[in-house]
């Protein structure tokens, strides 16, 4: 049987997690998928670690870890994935999901089984390719991932439309080519690209499956403006060391 660990990093999104790891069980294991939820949380004061608690006392396919305060997401990938490749070594697949309703469950099974049928490393829910979009989304937030994204391919020089896009599906042989190197990489934000850069820099085959990004469902959204300049400054290095050959 196919498997995958779905890694949800969380802070304050116990209105959300309620509906959304059901829905991505019932999706995955309806097709066929040998499947977990793995919950990052970073010691939620709303309650979420909680919530996840008593979900799976009473349904299994449902893991959390707990940390003692908040870290940030790039931290929280990092230590889900060295929880799902320890703990959950039986997974073919490492899949990064958004805890707030904004990536679809049955886009996530679209990529899984597009990473089957074709072989590719790495599958990323793309809004920038045919069949993909905003369904809603500010003027100034659509402005500024499209300008990250052209800072992505001009400082990294990876061919893909939406390298910022934090719904993905990793093939669990080829995170454990790069695990070693996660302590490099920063939090937040660029944390996306970084780790595309490390698996396009390892070899990986690359692809994009069509994501229309839904608006969060419940909650407050956690990007500002310290984040894009962190990736702002993260990106102009990354491009002088290219330029400079280093």
């Amino acid at each position: 049987m196919r498997g995958a660990v779905v890694v949800i990093p969380t802070y304050n999104e116990a209105e959300n997690v309620g509906w959304l790891i059901p829905a991505v069980l019932d999706v995955l294991e309806g097709a066929g998928w040998r499947v977990v939820v793995l919950v990052v949380d970073d010691s939620s004061p709303d309650g979420t670690a909680d919530v996840v608690r008593r979900m799976a006392a009473s349904r299994p396919g449902i893991d959390l870890l707990q940390r003692p305060g908040k870290f940030g997401i790039g931290s929280a990938y990092i230590d889900g994935f060295r929880r799902a490749l320890e703990k959950h070594g039986w997974a073919d697949y490492i899949c990064e999901m958004d805890a707030d309703g904004s990536h679809p469950p049955e886009t996530l099974l679209g990529m899984l089984e597009r990473a089957e049928s074709s072989g590719a490393d790495v599958v990323i829910g793309s809004r920038y390719v045919p069949g993909g979009g905003w369904v809603e989304g500010s003027i100034y937030r659509v402005l500024v991932s499209r300008g990250a994204n052209l800072l992505a391919r001009i400082s990294t020089g990876i061919r893909v439309k939406d390298a910022t896009s934090g719904f993905r599906v990793i093939r669990s042989t080829a995170l454990q080519k790069i695990i070693d190197r996660l302590t490099e990489l920063w939090s937040g934000y660029v944390f996306q690209v970084q780790l595309l850069h490390l698996l396009h820099e390892a070899g990986c085959k690359i692809e994009e499956y069509p994501l229309r990004f839904l608006p969060r469902r419940a909650g407050k959204s956690k990007l500002g403006r310290g984040e894009i300049t962190r990736y702002a400054s993260w990106c102009l290095k990354t491009m002088l060391r290219r330029i400079m050959g280093r």
